[in-house]
């Protein structure tokens, strides 16, 4: 496996551990720490959306085009 499709593979585990958070934070008591902890986790997400689209575009510029 190529290293970026190995990132993500990691990436994607993030997305998930982050959404098992989510989770928990919607069934649990909304403290604002974890207020706090649900927008950083946003804002984590969001981060890793982008790096994923980075990812696929610069993997999608380096498979020649079929012709």
């Amino acid at each position: 496996m190529s290293s970026s499709s190995d990132r993500i593979l990691e990436l994607l585990h993030q997305i998930s551990v982050l959404k098992e958070l989510d989770d928990q934070y919607r069934a649990g008591p909304k403290s604002n720490v974890a207020k706090e902890e649900s927008k950083q986790r946003h804002s984590r997400r969001q981060q890793i959306r982008n790096e994923m689209k980075k990812l696929a575009s610069s993997a999608r510029r380096k498979i020649p085009s079929e012709r």
